[in-house]
């Protein structure tokens, strides 16, 4: 999926990709997104690249049963979307 990152996201490397930027990103597991920037991939975070619900956000999808992946698709709090990016309940840990 292509993505706009939403906020700089600073390196180990000391590299920074800045806002704005168009980027590849492709679920690698419940924690860790490839991030494709030209010919570079990097292992990051879901909540470096993507904006997170807030927590009054999660509890009401734990309630209704209901959640959001990354890509803003519906599916069961401990399930994953048909591209593979897991609910925000799983990225979080809550689950």
């Amino acid at each position: 999926m292509k993505k706009k990152l939403f906020r700089d996201i600073k390196l180990k490397t000391g590299f920074t990709l800045q806002k704005g930027l168009v980027v590849t990103v492709q679920p690698l597991n419940n924690e860790l997104c490839e991030v494709f920037v030209g010919d570079q991939v990097y292992k990051l975070r879901y909540q470096s690249v993507f904006k997170a619900p807030s927590i009054k956000t999660l509890m009401k999808q734990e309630f209704d049963g209901v959640c959001k992946t990354p890509a803003g698709k519906r599916v069961e709090p401990d399930g994953h979307d048909s591209e593979g990016y897991p609910s925000w309940l799983l990225i979080a840990g809550v689950i």
